[in-house]
């Protein structure tokens, strides 16, 4: 798994690559930390390069995206491959991380 962090049109990329899983949820968890301490931050979670996501990595994603949203800022989920799409579809969290 690897995270690439870059801003580009006032929007902050959170690149992610590899798999998602539970030995690397907590190196993507250290990763995108210091964006929860940022205020009004517009994050664009990019997963096209994403294999595989795990249910605990959900969970970190669900944390991260709520403590974006407590400082005022978004979190969207773009790019995802079907396998990943149809995770956050059986978990009900596709309306909440896809754009439309």
């Amino acid at each position: 798994m690897k995270t690439t962090i870059t801003e580009k049109d006032g929007k902050t990329i959170v690149a992610v690559q590899g798999e998602l899983d539970t030995d690397t949820s907590k190196t993507f968890q250290e990763d995108v930390e210091p964006l929860t301490e940022k205020k009004g931050l517009a994050v664009e979670m990019d997963l096209r390069e994403l294999e595989y996501i795990s249910s605990k990595a959900i969970r970190v994603l669900v944390s991260f995206q709520q403590r974006i949203l407590a400082q005022g800022g978004t979190l969207k989920v773009t790019g995802a491959q079907p396998a990943v799409c149809e995770i956050f579809d059986m978990t009900g969290l596709s309306r909440s991380f896809f754009t439309d």
